[in-house]
């Protein structure tokens, strides 16, 4: 089974090239498995299940909060 992904880029590659490595992305939702670059990104990653389970008000209402404001936003 293929794979994408986008954390630490090179190793991932040089690990497992059947990754699909997404550079340009802030995180990549396979499903089962939601993987991100960063901190922030983390943060944006979070809020994608609660969108995908709660809603995207829900999740905009999380990220308010959370006094959170990417671009692009969720």
């Amino acid at each position: 089974m293929t794979r994408v992904g986008i954390l630490l880029f090179d190793q991932v590659e040089e690990l497992d090239p059947t990754i699909d490595v997404r550079r340009e992305e802030r995180f990549v939702d396979d499903g089962d498995v939601v993987t991100s670059s960063g901190v922030s990104a983390g943060i944006g990653m979070a809020l994608h299940p609660v969108a995908r389970l709660g809603g995207t008000d829900r999740a905009r209402e999380v990220r308010r909060h959370m006094q959170y404001d990417p671009e692009p936003p969720v």
